[in-house]
């Protein structure tokens, strides 16, 4: 069995948007989300956010369309016959440039999009390549014995990159350190498409220090592979406490009953406690299925508890 390391991990930034943190190279166009200042492909430091690049070419189209405007009402004033005409050329530039300035600025944060998506089409070969070159930096630090560092690296990259592989390196590295309930974990951005036994024994730990974390994209994928689960060596386990963080809300409970039910039995004593309080006070349990387990549970072993007769009142 490996010995898993005591660790401190950096707390994870979050961003309103996943490519915020991404940057690009003035020099080279390298991207990188790993860099700070100086980037890891030309040494030079160039780095910039794709943000501050997108704007500064938005910038740049939008004085390019008033620059054309301008030309062309100055084309016209030089070719007008009459005073009347040049007027009303003028009058008609300023009123076209009013209006169009005043649409940018009241499309600026749509127009910053369509830039960025415009920058990463047009970089996108560019942007992968970088992201690949990140994946490789932080391999090489797994291989030189800095894992957090290595998994903090990979948790960088694994906003930007949705991949089952990226989320299962993340996993494996994870389930090497002593995870604590103070430590800045994450579980859904790490859900896969099929059944993963790291990805398991890893929910199995979050169900025991960091309950929070199971909603109900966990909820969904330990049900699918319910059947799986219950082939591992501490499989059972691992669904009882599941089971156990389902009975955190009454609003998981109904959507999943009958995963709840099948674990009831052996679920510590402080969760059935609470699974009865809130069957209890539902006035829609009877007559359920889940509602008839609890009772019969409730009968059999904790009929004559004091904190489940003052449930009761």
């Amino acid at each position: 069995m490996m010995k898993k390391l005591p660790v401190r991990l950096n707390p994870y930034i979050k961003t309103r948007y996943p490519y915020s943190k991404l940057k690009i190279c003035r020099r080279c166009n390298y991207f990188t989300v790993l860099g700070d200042a100086e980037c890891p492909v030309c040494g030079k430091t160039a780095l910039q956010s794709v943000e501050k690049r997108a704007a500064a070419m938005l910038q740049r189209s939008i004085w390019s369309v008033r620059i054309i405007i301008l030309i062309i009402m100055l084309a016209g004033l030089t070719l007008s016959e009459s005073m009347m005409q040049s007027g009303l050329l003028a009058a008609g530039g300023l009123l076209l440039l009013a209006v169009l300035w005043i649409v940018q600025r009241r499309s600026a944060s749509a127009l910053l999009l369509w830039q960025l998506e415009q920058l990463f089409h047009k970089e996108a070969y560019s942007l992968f390549a970088g992201l690949v070159h990140d994946r490789e930096s932080a391999i090489k630090v797994f291989h030189s014995g800095d894992k957090p560092l290595a998994y903090e690296m990979l948790r960088e990259i694994g906003a930007l990159v949705h991949t089952d592989q990226l989320r299962a390196e993340q996993i494996l590295l994870l389930q090497s350190f002593v995870l604590r309930k103070d430590m800045d974990l994450m579980l859904d951005p790490l859900l896969m498409d099929h059944f993963n036994p790291d990805l398991v024994e890893y929910i199995g730990e979050l169900a025991k220090i960091r309950r929070d974390l199971l909603k109900e994209n966990t909820f969904r994928y330990i049900l699918l592979h319910e059947a799986q689960i219950l082939k591992m060596e501490h499989g059972e386990s691992i669904l009882t406490g599941v089971a156990g963080a389902a009975v955190r809300m009454k609003r998981y409970i109904t959507l999943y009953p009958y995963l709840v039910q099948r674990y009831a039995r052996k679920l510590p004593r402080d969760r059935f406690l609470r699974l009865y309080r809130i069957i209890q006070s539902s006035p829609h349990a009877s007559p359920s299925p889940l509602y008839e387990e609890v009772m019969s549970i409730y009968n059999e072993k904790y009929k004559w508890d004091e904190d489940f007769r003052h449930a009761n009142k």
